[in-house]
């Protein structure tokens, strides 16, 4: 019985769904622009454009593959750069290059775009060299015969994601999910011993470089140690548990989670702010306010301005007093302006007013005290209020005359001017 096209295409569906590799159900962190993955998309393309214009009826030129692929007998530092960029097949490219594009993102991300982008070259030089030394000594079909292909590089960025994000659940086949310490492990396991099973007649009767696959898994996975990776996964499991806790009402166990996050990134401000949440529902004051203060550091540090006047809207929903030193409460203020949440600027200028009157902050707020009535709340009564009162407070200030016009601005703001006069026509 014949297949018609329709059966041809389930049939393909099908098969294409057994040798999709392995999926990462993982939601990247950041978005817009700035987490772009430039980097693996420009590798992408540039791999695309090297094999369209040098194949030929669907293959690699054999000339460019033996001038700028990998030969074992033969190798150059200008060729364990260059074998990595190019492709025996539309296959061999496309094939390579869906694993790039599943899991590069992800490892870009995590190490930013310059440090991936060295990596993803080192391991495609891994690759390159474990290739050269296992044919050089194992396998002499292979000695003479030129190398080309990402796939070292890849499974560099495969390694590098087993080790960052060994807990991540993975999608295999489709159907299954399962952790990917396993799925990508048991998947280099079997390209270590596809190699083993190569030396048996010296690489004669396979095209797969699978020890330059190797390789490159090897160096993904040993950079990892100097770059941390372990220590970042923790931070970041250690406080998915932690809000998986607090949603559950288990503040215990969450706060046990974040101070296990903190101990690996202490600078992390999201789990400052997180834990002095928790810290409020265990009625522990002391270290609800240091972990606020804290983050407020943090997210100002960091310019980000939205954050921190969240953080300073918590902590003044959390405690009837929050004192905070003069110049933080000046650049809280400045956060909560940027970030238009205008009632909390007003909080923080007004705390830095009536408790700091005598510092440079202190008379500086006061007079950002009153542009905000004046500029943002509509309220040119009060400000004038306060600007005469800069006046009498500061007599000699440096910003004195500036008070003085803010002060004018105010009065006519109140006391709308009289129209003005028209000359009537003459018919």
């Amino acid at each position: 019985m014949a297949i018609g096209p329709i059966g041809i295409l389930v049939l393909l569906v099908l098969l294409a769904a057994l040798l999709v590799p392995l999926i990462p159900v993982r939601r990247r962190r950041r978005g817009g622009m700035e987490g772009f993955p430039f980097v693996t998309v420009g590798l992408l393309v540039i791999n695309l454009v090297l094999f369209a214009g040098n194949s030929q009826r669907g293959g690699l030129e054999e000339a460019v593959a033996m001038h700028w692929g990998l030969i074992p007998d033969q190798a150059s530092l200008l060729t364990l750069f260059t074998y990595m960029f190019l492709h025996g097949s539309w296959a061999h490219v496309l094939g390579n290059l869906l694993g790039l594009w599943l899991f590069g993102p992800h490892v870009e991300e995590a190490l930013g775009k310059v440090e991936y982008l060295l990596f993803y070259l080192g391991a495609g030089i891994a690759g390159g060299l474990m290739h050269v030394v296992v044919a050089d000594i194992f396998l002499p079909a292979a000695q003479s015969q030129p190398l080309v292909g990402a796939s070292g590089a890849i499974f560099g960025v495969l390694g590098l994601f087993a080790v960052r994000f060994w807990r991540t659940r993975m999608r295999v086949l489709l159907f299954f999910n399962v952790p990917a310490v396993w799925a990508v492990g048991l998947f280099a396991l079997l390209q270590f011993f596809a190699g083993l099973h190569s030396l048996a007649d010296g690489g004669a009767t396979t095209n797969t470089a699978n020890w330059a696959h190797v390789g490159g898994f090897a160096f993904g996975m040993l950079i990892a140690v100097p770059l941390r990776m372990r220590e970042d996964s923790r931070a970041e499991y250690s406080l998915e548990d932690a809000q998986k806790a607090q949603a559950m009402g288990q503040f215990d166990i969450s706060a046990a989670y974040y101070r296990q996050t903190l101990s690996a990134t202490p600078n992390n401000a999201d789990a400052h702010r997180a834990l002095a949440q928790v810290c409020v529902q265990l009625r522990q004051g002391e270290a609800a306010h240091r972990h606020y203060l804290e983050a407020l550091r943090l997210y100002i540090k960091a310019e980000n301005a939205r954050a921190a006047a969240g953080t300073y809207g918590d902590a003044l929903t959390s405690f009837e007093v929050f004192p905070l030193g003069p110049r933080l409460l000046q650049r809280v203020a400045s956060a909560c302006e940027e970030a238009q949440a205008y009632p909390l600027a007003l909080s923080a200028l007004s705390e830095l007013c009536r408790d700091h009157p005598q510092t440079p902050e202190g008379e500086m707020g006061l007079l950002r005290l009153g542009r905000l009535h004046l500029a943002k709340l509509n309220q040119p009564q009060n400000a004038a209020g306060i600007f005469g009162e800069f006046l009498r407070m500061y007599p000699d200030s440096a910003w004195k005359r500036h008070a003085e016009q803010l002060l004018r601005d105010s009065s006519q703001t109140l006391t709308p001017l009289p129209p003005a006069a028209t000359t009537p026509r003459q018919g």
